[in-house]
């Protein structure tokens, strides 16, 4: 087994883990950062909105100013209930900050942007298909046992942060800390079409009871390059195959944009938790993101807050 030292390391090479190290190169320090997955893995839209405190922390590694003027800032929120819109609110005034109050981009295109700045960074050892299976700590530092396509390697460092994201299972297991909460039943369909929509390119809609998805709600928000993140609430057991085989995927979205051509970039299900670690740090291991608490998607607080502790 070989043995390198490193004076930090890093969990979990998504969004969060990414900010850890470029935070922690900016201020001197080398970094390991660790990811199991073989490389990026530039998947569908995922988390969009980011909020105006994480452009300015993402501005002092070099990447907030790109980030903020490939996304889209809507200037318009419209909630409907059924067939009547009961109010719009106009956000017009962006006050005095060179970042607009939030973004929506996708998550894989912020990671990738985030990513040339690690690799412009000599600081950053950034290693894919290095997972870490075994945690030991002593009074100097923190011993990680990694599996890699070469055979298990350890990484010392006086510290570590935990980025593992939501299913960091294995790590917060390793480090004895508990993750309590709940999933929800209902589900979130969700999917990137791309579509000319005149109109809607400034717009968020919020549709609760629609006649076209009764007792449950929908979700517009516009993206970057003419497309569109739309969820549906969908019930407990949504079978995405069967309607997708079926012509339903397509009605359901004919619903919202009418006889418009339309392409889907990606789609997904997913159910939302409500879960926190019991603490935040583990002796020499500090939790962050997703690996220390799961939110209800609404408000956009998963990937920032996840931020918000990278830079804590």
């Amino acid at each position: 087994m070989s043995v390198v030292t490193e004076p930090v390391a890093v969990i979990g090479n998504g969004s969060v883990g990414q900010t850890a190290a470029l935070l922690l190169a900016r201020w001197g320090l080398p970094v390991v950062l660790l990811d199991r997955r073989p490389d990026r893995d530039l998947v569908g839209s995922r988390a969009i909105c980011q909020h105006r405190d994480v452009l300015d922390v993402w501005a002092s590694v070099g990447a907030g100013g790109q980030i903020a003027e490939e996304g889209v800032t809507w200037t318009t929120a419209r909630t409907y209930f059924r067939d009547r819109e009961l109010f719009s609110l106009t956000l017009s005034d962006r006050g005095r900050s060179p970042f607009p109050p939030f973004v929506n981009i996708s998550q894989s295109r912020t990671e990738q942007l985030l990513d040339e700045r690690i690799a412009a960074q000599p600081l950053i050892d950034a290693r894919w298909a290095t997972e870490v299976v075994g945690i030991d700590q002593d009074g100097g530092g923190v011993t990680l046992t990694c599996a890699t396509p070469a055979g298990r390697a350890a990484v010392r460092a006086p510290y570590a942060i935990a980025c593992a994201g939501a299913r960091g299972d294995a790590v917060r297991e390793q480090l004895g800390v508990a993750f309590d909460g709940h999933a929800f039943d209902d589900q979130f369909l969700i999917c990137d079409i791309q579509a000319e929509l005149p109109g809607w390119e400034r717009e968020r809609r919020f549709y609760f009871d629609p006649a076209w998805n009764p007792g449950r709600q929908v979700l517009i928000h516009p993206c970057p390059g003419s497309s569109y993140r739309i969820d549906w609430q969908v019930p407990p057991g949504y079978d995405l195959d069967g309607e997708e085989r079926s012509g339903a995927l397509d009605a359901r979205i004919r619903k919202i944009v009418g006889d418009t051509p339309y392409r889907v970039l990606w789609k997904s299900v997913y159910r939302f938790q409500s879960r926190c670690a019991d603490r935040m740090r583990a002796g020499r291991v500090l939790l962050a993101g997703d690996c220390a608490h799961l939110y209800a998607p609404f408000g956009a607080r998963g990937l920032n807050s996840g931020v918000q502790d990278a830079e804590n």
